[in-house]
């Protein structure tokens, strides 16, 4: 609804205008922002009672004639008043500046300032409007905010320096046999890990597993569990299935939420022939392929079912045997890269595995899983990130 006409319009605004000061003093009793104004020499004309209480004063005219001097220690106020001659030059006025102040008391708070130049009909600078308000609590949270960023930051730069150093950590040499990897985190640091722990044994032990979960809080899981390996193997008696059992009496209750699917084997004496047995437990991560050079093919291990680990109780596949022959190799991996994914959702899979293991089979071990991983890009298409950790170790008889 539209106000009625007043035809004492002019009447009105006379009246109005007329009462300016005594508005602009209520505008400086009432409000709840640090109101003044300063001439060019720094000196409060004006002030809101606010911004006489904020500076520990009765009334806010007892503040005539003083300067900043009189309140802030001297690096501070010289820095205001240089600020405010800028501004009285240049015609600029500074708008919600977020600026800290030291006080003479030795406290220190911030405030959002804004300031703008007054002058004369002529343009003849006579003094500074200002307007703050202290932002201190919003700062200081702020502030606390961005410091525990930086730690965050810091805290996960350091755990993937780790992961770095311990995932797979030492790599045995074995004669007759070649060893090759790739740990390929989502992140700067991943829940997959490989390790080959020492045992009393001296055979070819491995162990992969992948915690359930991504970023830093698997990251710290996979520490625990190259610890809790390394120890199980201290004991190991060429069973995987009861180092995993071991391991899983372990860590069970340790982890919060999630599991772990793990896969541990080792490789037998070398026999006449040139062949060696490879013996296998897995805590649901059944995947191993062996590809035969005889045939050209890629096989999946047949591998009894189990449960998965950290769950009190859970009890890893009985241990079978592989035999393998000289030329023949063998790779286990995570989930991350058979379910990688295309824009479409269509799953990398195993038979697409299988394809492209036979299809390096020509080249070095290592050579070879470069190019099942670019085989794993092609198909999501490079169009996102990796959706996964990844994570294979390839092992050829020779």
């Amino acid at each position: 609804m539209q106000p009625e006409k007043d035809n004492n319009f002019q009447e009105s605004a006379a009246l109005i205008k007329s009462s300016f000061k005594r508005m602009f003093v209520t505008l400086l009793e009432q409000t709840a922002d640090r109101v003044y104004i300063k001439d060019t020499q720094g000196r409060f004309v004006f002030a809101s009672n606010a911004l006489a209480k904020t500076h520990g004063l009765k009334d806010r005219n007892e503040i005539e004639g003083m300067t900043d001097y009189d309140f802030f220690d001297s690096e501070s106020a010289e820095s205001f008043f240089n600020q405010e001659k800028e501004i009285l030059r240049s015609g600029k006025p500074v708008i919600n500046q977020i600026r800290q102040e030291s006080w003479k008391n030795g406290m220190t708070t911030w405030s959002s300032t804004s300031k703008v130049p007054l002058r004369l009909e002529s343009g003849e600078p006579i003094g500074i409007l200002g307007i703050s308000r202290d932002v201190t609590e919003e700062y200081l949270n702020k502030e606390q905010l961005r410091q525990a960023n930086e730690t965050m930051l810091d805290d996960y730069a350091s755990a993937a320096k780790v992961q770095q150093v311990m995932i797979p950590g030492r790599i045995p040499k074995i004669a007759n046999m070649e060893i090759a990897y790739m740990w390929r985190p989502m992140a700067a640091v991943g829940g997959d890990i490989i390790s080959f722990p020492l045992n009393p044994k001296n055979v070819l032990l491995f162990f992969i597993a992948d915690v359930c979960g991504h970023g830093v809080q698997a990251a710290f899981y996979t520490i625990l569990l190259k610890y809790i390996t390394s120890q199980a193997a201290e004991n190991y008696d060429c069973c995987p299935q009861n180092l995993l059992d071991a391991v899983n009496e372990r860590i069970s209750g340790q982890i919060n939420t999630g599991f772990i699917t793990s896969l541990a084997g080792h490789f037998g004496k070398r026999q006449p022939d040139g062949s060696r047995y490879l013996h296998l437990s897995h805590t649901g991560h059944p995947q191993i392929l062996i590809y035969r050079k005889n045939s050209g093919q890629t096989e999946s291990a047949q591998m009894p079912g189990s449960m998965v680990m950290g769950l009190p109780g859970c009890k890893a596949s009985e241990s079978i045997e592989v035999n393998m022959k000289p030329g023949d190799r063998a790779y286990t991996f995570t989930d991350g890269i058979i379910e990688a994914s295309d824009p479409k959702g269509e799953e990398f899979g195993v038979a697409r595995l299988k394809n492209a293991i036979e299809s390096c089979a020509d080249q070095p071990l290592q050579k070879g899983l470069h190019t099942i991983y670019d085989a794993v890009a092609d198909h999501t298409g490079h169009v996102q990130q990796q959706q996964d950790d990844i994570t294979l170790i390839a092992f050829e008889i020779a």
